[in-house]
């Protein structure tokens, strides 16, 4: 028995979900995946649309929603422009920091050639001070050398050992010594001293006679404070001798050595028999030792 089958009929709903739903869907599908191998970022861009839905953006985390390439790569060259940005930026500062201190290193170097020019200048200017005073002093003693030595000793008797002393030195010896002869021996012994010591050193040089006249004058009054203690009762020398060590160790040990030994012992000795001193005693011995 031959059956005919009749032919459903679509509702608009089954026929609009069959003929034009499911076939665009496919389409769009297919469309995207093509897209998405071609490069383009359509479910990144999906993923953002959907997460701008307010009941579907809970179900789309943020994770999800990725940039597109070309926004990646717009990120990457930011980040690089601004990398490049800051290396140049502290390029600059390095290269300011370099000339400020090349600048320095000039002005620095600019001031010691001025304090060497400076040296320089005044040591040549000192050098012709020298040679002018040196011509000076050799012009006055031709004017001492001219006259008798009689006439010329009075003279420079009156002068400061120094002034005798430099005038002396630039003559000849036999001039030297005829005026010498004429002056009162003591003047004469201490000129005498003072010449032959500052000959040894430089005769040209006027501060290597006043730094002798001056060891001289120092000595001297050592040799006087020796003599003028050396004539006092051990008590009072004693006294004195405490109090020059306690301002000038050096001189007070240099006027003991002046002394004879005799009066040096009996100075000690005295010192010695106060028990708070005796310390002093020993120490001042010692020191008698090493000079």
């Amino acid at each position: 028995m031959e059956e005919i089958a009749e032919e459903r009929s679509y509702s608009r709903l089954e026929w609009f979900f069959y003929i034009i739903f499911i076939p665009l869907l496919f389409t769009l599908v297919l469309s995207a995946i093509i897209a998405q191998m071609f490069g383009y970022n359509v479910v990144g861009i999906l993923a953002k649309e959907l997460n701008k839905v307010p009941v579907i953006e809970k179900l789309i985390p943020d994770a999800a929603v990725e940039r597109s390439p070309s926004e990646k790569e717009e990120t990457k060259t930011d980040k690089k422009d601004a990398k490049v940005t800051d290396l140049e930026t502290r390029l600059a500062v390095k290269e300011r920091e370099v000339n400020e201190l090349k600048k320095k290193a000039e002005r620095e170097n600019q001031l010691q050639q001025q304090t060497q020019s400076q040296q320089v200048a005044t040591k040549a200017t000192q050098e012709q001070i020298d040679i002018e005073k040196q011509k000076q002093i050799k012009n006055l003693a031709k004017v001492y050398t001219s006259m008798s030595a009689g006439k010329a000793a009075p003279i420079m008797e009156k002068m400061s050992p120094e002034e005798a002393g430099q005038l002396l030195l630039v003559m000849k010896p036999e001039e030297r010594s005829a005026i010498m002869a004429k002056m009162d021996p003591k003047t004469a012994a201490d000129l005498t001293l003072l010449l032959k010591e500052t000959s040894l050193t430089d005769s040209n040089d006027p501060g290597a006679l006043q730094q002798r006249l001056l060891d001289l004058k120092y000595n001297a009054s050592i040799r006087e404070l020796a003599a003028s203690i050396s004539s006092m009762q051990p008590t009072n020398a004693a006294n004195l001798i405490e109090k020059l060590f306690a301002s000038d160790e050096r001189k007070a040990v240099l006027v003991l050595l002046q002394m004879e030994a005799g009066q040096r012992g009996q100075i000690l000795s005295e010192l010695a028999k106060d028990k708070n001193r005796a310390t002093l005693a020993a120490k001042i011995s010692q020191k008698l030792l090493t000079n």
